[in-house]
């Protein structure tokens, strides 16, 4: 019988949270990488816990390749994302896309191991200028994204997802923070919006708020704290684990990893319109949220307001007979207030209910959403950027 492989049993807790001004040289290229700023936050689960409150700092960096000194040039040769990742299956999955697909609407890893540090390792992710479509949302449009908008977003995501079904990988959590958005003014005005994949995904700065205190002592690392959002406290569930707490029926039901499917992550498209559509989902719990899916599904259509269609179901579940008839009378004066206009297109309705469906078998695939007319005749990238980067009035649904 072959002896078998020893896996350890415990990855010492540790994070490496260099300060802004240190430099990195990678060593097989020269290439010069210098850390401005703090841009985003990568939450560390160890091995064998469920521990999440370890994490890695998201750094913007500026770099200089090897032909800058001969040409005594002061500027950067360009800017890129720097983060420290450790070890673990997310790598491989990361290098296997990169590796096969280098030039789709996935974010890929740019130059692996930069520098090693305790086991870890830093790398280099193209820099996203504008964040996650979910740092955009929580601080331009706290009530969701024009459908216009939604729809050139969503298809550039669609475009990288594509790839990575036609490649046999699976995302297992698509969301609006995983979609990130860069502006590059020089040498030509132009909007990237690609999907961040495995090793590449993070959450974007003020997401998760952070604290920063230098130390007096020369050389001293910063000591950095993770501020609470919510400092009071708050009931919503934690949009960074929206991929957990709103996954498919046959995932969350399941606890397994291997219940993930190309049909889990049309399922997550659809909680991601969702979340474009309306800049939050403020959801308490698993309950809330299934009884929200229900009720869209009953209705066939989406509420102008989410927080309407929340509040409705929280007086339903009222006890008592004279709390359902108070209900009635709630729901009743609600369906004459949306009777009229419609806030989203019929084509997008169809599309979110389509990715929601309980039979797996019954969800559209990628190819089929990008074949639909709300993304075939969505508008261009120049547009995105007047409407959301270029936005004169950043919040439309106050």
């Amino acid at each position: 019988m072959a002896a078998r492989r020893c896996i350890p049993r415990f990855i010492p807790e540790f994070t490496y949270h260099p300060r802004p001004g240190s430099v990195f040289i990678e060593r097989n290229t020269g290439t010069k990488y210098v850390l401005l700023e703090i841009i985003g936050i990568n939450y560390v689960q160890l091995l064998h816990t469920q521990n999440h409150n370890t994490f890695d700092l998201i750094y913007k960096a500026c770099y200089y390749t090897y032909d800058w000194i001969d040409n005594d040039s002061f500027l950067p040769s360009g800017y890129a994302t720097v983060k420290f990742i450790r070890p673990g299956k997310e790598v491989p999955r990361s290098m296997e896309a990169g590796n096969s697909i280098p030039n789709s609407n996935i974010i890929n890893v740019k130059q692996w191991v930069i520098q090693r540090f305790q086991g870890a390792f830093c790398v280099a992710l193209p820099y996203m200028s504008e964040g996650s479509l979910r740092y955009i949302l929580s601080i331009r449009f706290n009530n969701g994204l024009l459908e216009d908008c939604i729809a050139i977003a969503l298809k550039q995501a669609l475009q990288g997802l594509f790839d990575l079904h036609d490649l046999g990988l699976i995302h297992k959590c698509f969301s609006a923070g995983n979609i990130y958005v860069n502006f590059k003014q020089t040498p030509i005005s132009k909007v990237e919006i690609k999907l961040g994949f495995a090793a590449t995904i993070y959450d974007s700065e003020l997401e998760s708020p952070i604290s920063v205190s230098h130390q007096t002592e020369l050389g001293a690392d910063p000591t950095i704290t993770i501020l609470p959002k919510y400092p009071g406290g708050h009931p919503n569930l934690e949009l960074r684990e929206l991929y957990k707490w709103a996954a498919a029926p046959e995932v969350f039901y399941s606890q397994c990893d291997d219940a993930c499917t190309v049909h889990s992550d049309i399922w997550l498209v659809g909680v991601a319109a969702l979340e474009l559509a309306y800049g939050n989902l403020r959801i308490s719990n698993r309950e809330e949220f299934e009884a929200m899916i229900k009720k869209i599904k009953r209705s066939r259509r989406l509420p102008d307001k989410l927080e309407d269609l929340l509040e409705e179901i929280n007086v339903e579940e009222g006890k008592g007979k004279g709390k359902m008839k108070k209900a009635v009378v709630y729901f009743n004066d609600k369906l004459k207030y949306v009777r009229g206009k419609r806030k989203f297109s019929k084509e997008f309705e169809e599309l979110v209910l389509d990715c929601l469906s309980n039979k797996e078998s019954k969800r559209p695939s990628v190819g089929d959403l990008l074949q639909r007319p709300f993304f075939r005749y969505a508008k261009n990238l120049q547009w995105f950027q007047r409407r959301v980067l270029y936005a004169k009035n950043p919040m439309p649904y106050c």
